[in-house]
């Protein structure tokens, strides 16, 4: 049977041994730097988030593929500097995925999603680049956190860790993508939730428009 790409999916780059040290060793320079995980486990959350997004919202399984190996790539630009990642991370992505079967518009597609999934820089401008922001901007969890001694000092992990669950929930009919978090409050007050994470989710707003939907969020059973 035919595939209806031509372009091998995230899933199948995940066994591309070089594209796996770059997503390794990536993580390694934010874990010296003492950041949260943004290995292997948070890439591919990314990436099956972002293609699932697409697939529901537009149907189109190339753009929905395109997103996926967005999602997966997306932060291997640490290898260079946490500063201005995004860009180098495009760069290095092209690099990667070039001589595999992507045509010129799928990687620009890609390039250009992966250089505006920062608050600070970026723009959704395009389907798949709002595809990567929401994903990525909404994978807030406890597995992230390394180390629960710096949970007390680290505002970043001190939310993370207090997040018990995370998933994006797709409503076709009322065209809502809502961020469904359960938090503990006896580890982190939900003020520190919005104090670090407001510029995101106004991305993950604007990122939600650009496919024509609208963007929520529910936490501890409360729709806000």
């Amino acid at each position: 049977m035919k595939r209806e790409i031509e372009f091998p999916t995230f899933r199948e780059l995940l066994r591309d041994k070089r594209i796996l040290y770059y997503i390794k060793r990536a993580d390694y320079f934010l874990d010296q730097m003492g950041y949260t995980d943004h290995g292997i486990n948070h890439v591919t959350w990314v990436a099956r988030k972002a293609r699932k997004l697409l697939l529901e919202t537009t149907e189109d399984l190339r753009k929905a593929e395109l997103a996926g190996v967005a999602g997966l790539l997306h932060d291997i630009g640490h290898i260079i500097s946490r500063h201005d990642h995004a860009q180098s991370g495009a760069i290095i992505a092209y690099d990667l995925l070039k001589g595999k079967g992507f045509l010129d518009d799928d990687l620009t597609e890609i390039t250009f999603a992966i250089g505006n999934h920062e608050e600070e820089t970026g723009f959704p401008a395009t389907e798949v680049a709002a595809a990567l922001v929401i994903a990525d901007k909404s994978h807030v969890h406890r597995s992230r956190v390394r180390s629960r001694k710096t949970i007390h000092t680290d505002i970043h992990d001190r939310v993370n860790y207090a997040v018990l669950f995370s998933d994006l929930e797709i409503d076709r009919k009322e065209k809502t993508v809502k961020l469904v978090l359960k938090i503990d409050t006896e580890i982190s007050d939900l003020l520190d939730y919005f104090s670090i994470f407001q510029p995101r989710m106004e991305m993950c707003r604007k990122a939600t428009e650009k496919l024509g939907y609208r963007f929520r969020l529910k936490i501890n059973e409360t729709d806000l």
